[in-house]
Protein backbone atom coordinates (compact mmCIF):
# COMPACT_ATOMS: atom_id res chain seq x y z
CA UNK A 1 0.00 0.00 0.00
CA UNK A 2 1.72 2.89 -0.88
CA UNK A 3 1.68 5.91 2.06
CA UNK A 4 0.95 3.66 4.39
CA UNK A 5 3.37 3.22 7.20
CA UNK A 6 3.94 -0.38 9.34
CA UNK A 7 4.43 0.02 12.85
CA UNK A 8 7.12 -0.91 14.57
CA UNK A 9 7.69 -3.90 16.04
CA UNK A 10 8.07 -3.08 19.81
CA UNK A 11 4.07 -0.99 19.51
CA UNK A 12 2.49 -4.16 17.96
CA UNK A 13 4.27 -6.31 20.88
CA UNK A 14 3.15 -4.09 23.42
CA UNK A 15 -0.22 -4.31 21.68
CA UNK A 16 -0.30 -7.47 21.68
CA UNK A 17 0.75 -8.22 25.44
CA UNK A 18 -1.92 -5.43 26.61
CA UNK A 19 -4.88 -7.50 24.49
CA UNK A 20 -3.43 -10.77 26.37
CA UNK A 21 -3.59 -9.34 29.59
CA UNK A 22 -7.11 -7.79 29.35
CA UNK A 23 -8.81 -10.80 27.84
CA UNK A 24 -6.76 -13.22 30.88
CA UNK A 25 -8.29 -10.74 33.45
CA UNK A 26 -11.76 -11.30 32.21
CA UNK A 27 -11.50 -14.84 31.86
CA UNK A 28 -10.23 -14.53 35.54
CA UNK A 29 -13.06 -12.54 36.63
CA UNK A 30 -15.50 -15.09 35.16
CA UNK A 31 -14.24 -18.18 36.67
CA UNK A 32 -15.34 -16.86 39.70
CA UNK A 33 -18.50 -17.59 41.24
CA UNK A 34 -20.75 -16.64 43.67
CA UNK A 35 -24.28 -17.59 45.18
CA UNK A 36 -25.25 -14.95 46.97
CA UNK A 37 -28.53 -16.64 47.38
CA UNK A 38 -27.21 -19.69 49.14
CA UNK A 39 -25.08 -17.08 51.49
CA UNK A 40 -28.27 -15.34 52.56
CA UNK A 41 -30.35 -18.23 53.42
CA UNK A 42 -27.52 -20.07 55.45
CA UNK A 43 -26.71 -16.63 57.36
CA UNK A 44 -29.74 -13.76 57.15
CA UNK A 45 -27.20 -11.70 55.66
CA UNK A 46 -26.23 -9.98 53.08
CA UNK A 47 -23.51 -10.90 50.91
CA UNK A 48 -23.42 -7.74 49.05
CA UNK A 49 -23.02 -5.98 51.97
CA UNK A 50 -20.28 -8.88 53.24
CA UNK A 51 -18.51 -8.49 50.23
CA UNK A 52 -18.06 -4.55 51.08
CA UNK A 53 -17.14 -5.28 54.95
CA UNK A 54 -14.75 -7.65 54.01
CA UNK A 55 -12.99 -4.62 52.44
CA UNK A 56 -14.14 -2.44 55.01
CA UNK A 57 -12.58 -4.69 58.15
CA UNK A 58 -9.51 -5.31 56.04
CA UNK A 59 -9.97 -8.95 55.02
CA UNK A 60 -8.19 -9.27 52.03
CA UNK A 61 -5.17 -7.67 53.51
CA UNK A 62 -3.98 -11.44 54.55
CA UNK A 63 -7.00 -13.51 52.97
CA UNK A 64 -7.34 -14.13 49.18
CA UNK A 65 -11.06 -13.69 48.67
CA UNK A 66 -12.50 -13.97 45.40
CA UNK A 67 -14.13 -11.23 44.20
CA UNK A 68 -11.51 -8.71 46.05
CA UNK A 69 -8.65 -7.44 44.81
CA UNK A 70 -5.92 -10.08 45.23
CA UNK A 71 -2.79 -8.89 48.05
CA UNK A 72 0.39 -10.19 46.94
CA UNK A 73 1.36 -10.46 50.49
CA UNK A 74 -1.47 -12.61 51.38
CA UNK A 75 -0.19 -14.76 54.83
CA UNK A 76 -3.29 -16.10 55.90
CA UNK A 77 -5.37 -19.24 54.04
CA UNK A 78 -7.16 -18.55 50.52
CA UNK A 79 -10.72 -18.39 50.98
CA UNK A 80 -11.67 -19.56 47.27
CA UNK A 81 -14.23 -21.95 47.75
CA UNK A 82 -15.35 -21.10 51.40
CA UNK A 83 -18.69 -22.90 50.82
CA UNK A 84 -17.35 -26.03 50.13
CA UNK A 85 -14.52 -25.76 53.29
CA UNK A 86 -15.65 -28.23 56.05
CA UNK A 87 -13.86 -26.80 58.85
CA UNK A 88 -13.16 -23.35 60.40
CA UNK A 89 -9.26 -23.51 61.33
CA UNK A 90 -9.18 -27.33 60.67
CA UNK A 91 -11.52 -27.52 64.06
CA UNK A 92 -14.93 -26.59 63.85
CA UNK A 93 -17.87 -27.30 61.56
CA UNK A 94 -18.24 -24.36 58.76
CA UNK A 95 -21.73 -23.97 59.96
CA UNK A 96 -22.94 -20.24 59.51
CA UNK A 97 -23.10 -19.83 63.62
CA UNK A 98 -19.51 -20.45 63.84
CA UNK A 99 -18.23 -19.24 61.41
CA UNK A 100 -19.78 -15.94 62.51
CA UNK A 101 -18.16 -16.39 65.64
CA UNK A 102 -14.43 -16.59 64.60
CA UNK A 103 -14.93 -13.60 62.59
CA UNK A 104 -16.13 -11.61 65.73
CA UNK A 105 -14.04 -13.83 68.09
CA UNK A 106 -10.98 -15.38 66.41
CA UNK A 107 -8.99 -15.49 69.46
CA UNK A 108 -11.14 -17.17 71.21
CA UNK A 109 -11.47 -19.79 69.32
CA UNK A 110 -7.84 -19.78 68.02
CA UNK A 111 -7.42 -20.56 71.97
CA UNK A 112 -4.92 -22.95 72.73
CA UNK A 113 -4.79 -24.78 69.34
CA UNK A 114 -1.42 -24.33 68.32
CA UNK A 115 -2.62 -22.24 65.35
CA UNK A 116 -1.35 -17.96 65.48
CA UNK A 117 -3.64 -15.74 65.73
CA UNK A 118 -2.47 -12.82 63.37
CA UNK A 119 -6.41 -12.02 63.43
CA UNK A 120 -7.28 -8.34 64.43
CA UNK A 121 -10.93 -8.28 64.17
CA UNK A 122 -12.06 -6.61 67.38
CA UNK A 123 -13.89 -4.34 65.46
CA UNK A 124 -16.49 -6.69 63.89
CA UNK A 125 -19.98 -6.23 65.19
CA UNK A 126 -22.38 -9.47 65.06
CA UNK A 127 -23.83 -7.56 62.16
CA UNK A 128 -20.98 -7.03 60.24
CA UNK A 129 -20.13 -10.69 61.22
CA UNK A 130 -23.01 -12.34 59.35
CA UNK A 131 -22.99 -10.00 56.34
CA UNK A 132 -19.39 -11.49 56.19
CA UNK A 133 -20.15 -15.17 55.93
CA UNK A 134 -22.89 -14.89 54.03
CA UNK A 135 -20.56 -13.55 51.17
CA UNK A 136 -18.24 -16.02 52.05
CA UNK A 137 -20.82 -19.10 52.20
CA UNK A 138 -21.95 -17.55 48.31
CA UNK A 139 -18.13 -18.27 46.99
CA UNK A 140 -18.23 -21.54 45.10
Amino acid sequence: MAGSKALPCGVLTLALCSMCCVLLAGLTACSEKFDYDRGAAMTGGDPAQGREKVVLHDCHSCHEIPGIPINREARGPSLRHWSRSRTIAKNWPNTADNLEDFIEHPERMLHGTGLKNEMTMSSVKPEDAKDIAAYLFSLE
